[in-house]
């Protein structure tokens, strides 16, 4: 056991060295000073402008959020298989499961951990232009939504933090099925770049109501759990039941990774 989580350490290490994420990141933060400090883009992209965090956090961060997963857990078991790095998994100290086991374990960290790191700056980015309030009530998202005023801006956060933590957990056990079964990075990135595609239009068009609510969006676009037609009850209801039927296609996927290993 001391073993797999010293090999998780050192693949979470690598994880959170890929240059991508981290370009990912810049991006998403000059996004958002651009939108912070751009007041006819601001007014003219977003129907809440005080609530500018929350807007952030349901409509530009998943965006972002998704390619840097992608670009960081797409190559994880593809890039090692591309350079014959395959085979040393034999000879590790864990053998050849407990090193794929460690990838997952590093893999979910980082999710969690990328998560945490981009909702930081969908309030750093706004508290820093002034435009911060935690205890405002959270009237409207989007100009879609309205919700009671018992939600605060703070409360609100603190949901899609959840959220958001649950969908790249998620989304990081598909994608590292998803590695494991392509034959390249190449592969890899371009499956689950349309994977994430179709589940997004799922979501955003689809007629079929499982289609759209059973969907890993549901999670980066939390707003969402408080509009459910499949689960009508409160959004603190929903999203653990959500998460429960999700449970069974991440346990396949973690059973299929660790039977196939690397």
């Amino acid at each position: 056991m001391k073993t797999i989580l010293h090999i998780s350490v050192l693949e979470l290490e690598n994880l959170l060295c890929k240059k991508l994420v981290w370009l990912t990141a810049a991006g998403y933060v000059l996004a958002a000073l651009t939108i912070c400090l751009c007041d006819s883009l601001r007014q003219s992209y977003f129907y809440d402008v005080e609530n500018l965090p929350i807007e952030l956090t349901n409509f530009v961060e998943p965006y972002f959020l998704a390619t840097a997963l992608i670009s960081a857990l797409a190559p994880v078991f593809a890039g090692d298989r591309e350079q014959n790095l395959d085979q040393l998994s034999a000879a590790c100290l864990a053998g050849r499961k407990g090193r794929t086991a460690a990838k997952i374990l590093a893999s979910c960290v980082f999710a969690v951990t990328i998560c945490g790191l981009f909702g930081a700056i969908s309030v750093l980015i706004p508290a820093a232009c002034g435009q911060w309030d935690g205890g405002l009530p959270v009237e409207s998202i989007g100009g879609e939504l309205g919700l009671s005023g018992r939600w605060t801006v703070s409360r609100y956060l603190l949901f899609s933090l959840a959220s958001g933590s649950a969908g790249c957990v998620i989304l990081s056990l598909l994608l590292l099925y998803i590695s494991c079964a392509a034959a390249s990075t190449a592969t890899a990135l371009s499956v689950s770049g349309t994977g994430i595609l179709f589940e997004f239009l799922f979501h955003r068009f689809s007629f079929f109501t499982l289609l759209k609510e059973y969907n890993v969006w549901m999670f980066l676009k939390p707003y969402s759990f408080f509009c459910m037609n499949l689960l009508p009850f409160s959004p603190v209801v929903n999203l653990p039941v959500l998460c429960a039927a999700a449970a069974p296609v991440c346990g396949l996927a973690v059973w299929a990774v660790l039977r196939r290993g690397i």
